[in-house]
């Protein structure tokens, strides 16, 4: 599975031609093993410029695999991934992203992303990062 992170879903929905808008797109119009977690979701929906948007962006991301978030495993996770990258030197600015890389980390995910934070976690916690990911 492909865990793509909400940092490429508004270059998707921006239609930006980026790079991460092109692997996303590729994946999606060839039946990839596309996967969001709740986390992801609710970032992009508390993006959305309307009402409307916000639905049609949740009819979309409904069409994918849903890794759960486990909030017993996740949260605890998360708080391991920050500490361990605040040891190394590397503070991510948002717990979310921490949050969505545990969720990578604990289902064997490769991530998506267009995020500098997330590509450092990923460094440093060996998370696999999908080829078409930027760090911005």
């Amino acid at each position: 599975m492909i865990l793509v992170d909400s940092s490429v879903w508004v270059e998707f929905d921006r239609a930006t031609g980026s790079a991460v808008d092109l692997a996303v797109t590729e994946l999606i119009a060839t039946g990839g093993p596309v996967a969001v977690t709740e986390p992801i979701v609710m970032e992009v929906c508390a993006g959305a410029r309307s009402r409307t948007r916000e639905a049609d962006l949740r009819r979309l991301l409904n069409r994918f695999h849903l890794a759960r978030f486990d909030a017993a495993v996740d949260f605890n996770g998360a708080v391991t991934i920050y500490r361990t990258c605040r040891r190394v030197g590397i503070t991510p600015r948002g717990l979310i992203d921490c949050m969505i890389a545990a969720v990578a980390l604990r289902g064997s995910h490769q991530l998506l992303a267009q995020d500098r934070d997330l590509a450092m976690v990923a460094r440093v916690m060996g998370l696999p990062l999908h080829p078409g990911s930027t760090a911005s």
